[in-house]
């Protein structure tokens, strides 16, 4: 099994999350992605817009209709912070110890992954797909990392981009930019603007039933 782990808040999941995990799918050749709901993540300074069951329910809702793609709450009985090293290894025992990972992530978290709890294990534990972000330059950012880390780019296209099945490492998805973000969507929530270009028709019904986002 090759597994994708896509960790975030969600708050909410949009279009771009999506977007994002079906390039992943492509690319990297797997077989479902798990999406990881965050209790407490490490680097996040602001606060929670939506508690933990609201934005889970979200994820589910966003996700029916694919059965490779995966709503996990598995950080949800964790003690403490939510840490990326543990998420990964509590995939890993729970797929039997077999599964090949690709943690999904983008450039603006992964150059921080110097400062991740035990980031040196994650090397030998998992592969890494970084897309590229609004606003942030990959080769100038990646260039600060230890060369250890710095991901090789590749395509997202067809062909020459998708991954053998012994391709293991850190992979660069430059040309992978999309400008939605939860921010967006919560402002524009709260302006009284639509959102339906932005989340799945069940999740803007759940953030209007529920009234999420308006204070």
């Amino acid at each position: 099994m090759r597994l994708g782990l896509l960790g975030g808040t969600f708050d909410p999941i949009h279009l771009g999350h999506l977007e994002l995990a079906k390039t992943a799918l492509h690319v990297a050749r797997l077989d479902a992605i798990h999406f990881v709901t965050s209790v407490k993540p490490p680097h996040k300074s602001e606060r929670m817009h939506a508690n933990f069951l609201d934005r889970h329910a979200m994820v589910a809702l966003a996700l029916k209709g694919d059965s490779r793609l995966i709503p996990s709450s598995v950080e949800f009985d964790r003690e403490g912070k939510s840490y990326s090293i543990d998420t990964v290894l509590q995939l890993k025992q729970l797929s039997g110890g077999n599964a090949e990972i690709f943690f999904l992530i983008g450039l603006d978290a992964f150059i921080e992954l110097p400062t991740w709890k035990e980031y040196h294990r994650f090397s030998e534990l998992c592969s890494f797909i970084v897309f590229g972000r609004p606003g942030y330059d990959p080769e100038n950012l990646t260039r600060e990392l230890p060369e250890t880390l710095r991901p090789k780019p590749i395509g997202s296209g067809t062909g020459t981009g998708v991954l053998a099945e012994s391709d293991r490492g850190f992979y660069l998805l430059k040309e992978f930019i999309n400008p939605l973000s939860s921010t967006k969507i919560r402002r524009a929530v709260r302006a009284g603007r639509s959102i339906r270009q932005m989340v799945p028709p069940d999740v803007e019904e759940y953030i209007l039933k529920t009234k999420l986002y308006l204070n």
